[in-house]
């Protein structure tokens, strides 16, 4: 297995809706629920943006050109979308060109897309079912 980081998050699966630990089975962006075992990939949704500046690990600020004043206090960010992906939390409302957040574990450089954290299931193609229901939710 890839060690990812982070390793592990805490995050609302979308199939069981409640809070639940998510793995990291690849290093980037696919994880797999604790609870239900089905595997989902992060993403981005608004809002969105792209970094101006690089990041050493550590850093606590995202620097952007502009709408950092988008991201909000505890809003859940996916800081790049390659193998360099991670999670962080935003830790106060964003100025204009920073958002502070909780210490980024990797490096980033400048011109990655950064965004409020979606989920998804990692098996979406025609003829699979997305998300099923978990046993007993009759839905």
């Amino acid at each position: 297995m890839v060690q990812g980081v982070p390793a592990t998050i805490t995050l609302t699966c979308p199939r069981e809706h409640g809070l639940r630990r998510f793995g990291n089975i690849d290093g980037g962006v696919t994880f797999r629920c604790s609870g239900c075992e089905w595997t989902y990939t992060l993403g981005t949704k608004a809002p969105t943006g792209t970094t101006n500046a690089s990041a050493s690990i550590g850093a606590t600020t995202i620097s952007v050109a502009s709408g950092g004043a988008s991201f909000t206090s505890g809003m859940q960010i996916l800081w790049d979308t390659g193998s360099s992906a991670e999670v962080v939390t935003a830790t106060a409302t964003g100025s204009a060109t920073s958002i502070p957040v909780t210490a980024a574990i990797k490096a980033h450089n400048s011109a990655v897309a950064i965004g409020q954290l979606s989920v998804a299931s990692t098996y979406s193609s025609t003829g699979e079912d997305a998300i099923p229901s978990a046993p007993g939710w009759g839905f």
